[in-house]
């Protein structure tokens, strides 16, 4: 059944994304009888749905402004350690960080009186959950790219992605050509590690063929053409402790 909180459907997206989130608690094993526990997980994922939705209004609709200069240097952080990741969707992105520091803001505010857990509790909590802390796969890629958009046309970009592609082929090495050639010059191309799901799913299927060290050919994502080179990939795994301190 769909809900609707203050007038903004709460998709089955949503209710789903919570109940992977809040399934993970290891609490609901004890539950022996499937059905029930499905009947019961569901519920609290709306209930948890319509929560979070509850606040991100609150955050959205609060009329005092975001730190300026906190936002704008989170924008050239983002960037920086993006490469061209977000070059072409500058407003969404802007969009997203200040949807995150307003919510952000609205949880400080509502859990700054709450008592502070020992460090002895934080601990404890991670080993009794520890299964739920996981490192995400990781990549590390870098990419030559030619856009589509404007003036430059679907033919120009894929001829001028080809002649990358041919001193590439002609033993050129892939941040000499992605410098001369890539609309993302910097770095050689690099886009620095990644986790699976950031990049666009076309992006992801071309690197996910390879192996550290190999090139793809040509692709086309929704930005334009591309040639992609994997530089190292980590599988997902336990986080340790350290890793997780902090978030915990």
């Amino acid at each position: 059944m769909p809900y609707v909180v203050n007038g903004q459907l709460l998709s089955d997206e949503s209710i789903r994304r919570e109940s992977e989130r809040i399934g993970r608690d290891p609490r609901w094993k004890t539950i022996p009888d499937e059905a029930e526990r499905g009947r019961r997980l569901r519920a609290a994922a709306e209930y948890s749905a319509v929560d979070r939705l509850l606040l991100e209004q609150a955050a959205a609709n609060d009329p005092r402004p975001i730190d300026a200069r906190a936002f704008e240097e989170a924008i050239k952080r983002q960037k920086v350690t993006g490469n061209c990741r977000a070059a072409f969707e500058d407003s969404k992105l802007r969009q997203e960080i200040e949807r995150q520091f307003r919510l952000q803001r609205m949880t400080n505010e509502m859990v700054a009186g709450a008592a502070k857990p020992t460090p002895e509790q934080v601990e404890g909590f991670y080993q009794a959950n520890r299964e739920n802390f996981r490192n995400p796969e990781l990549f590390h890629a870098a990419h030559i790219v030619q856009h589509v958009k404007g003036e430059r046309s679907e033919e120009q970009a894929r001829a001028e992605i080809e002649a990358a592609l041919a001193e590439l082929e002609a033993g050129a090495s892939f941040s000499e050509v992605a410098e001369k050639h890539s609309d993302c010059k910097g770095n050689g191309g690099d886009l620095g590690q990644f986790p699976a799901g950031e990049m666009v799913p076309e992006f992801e299927v071309a690197i996910r063929a390879l192996e550290p060290g190999q090139r793809s050919g040509i692709f086309r994502t929704p930005f334009g053409f591309h040639i992609a080179k994997l530089r190292a990939k980590t599988a997902a795994g336990p986080a340790s402790f350290e890793e997780v301190r902090a978030d915990v």
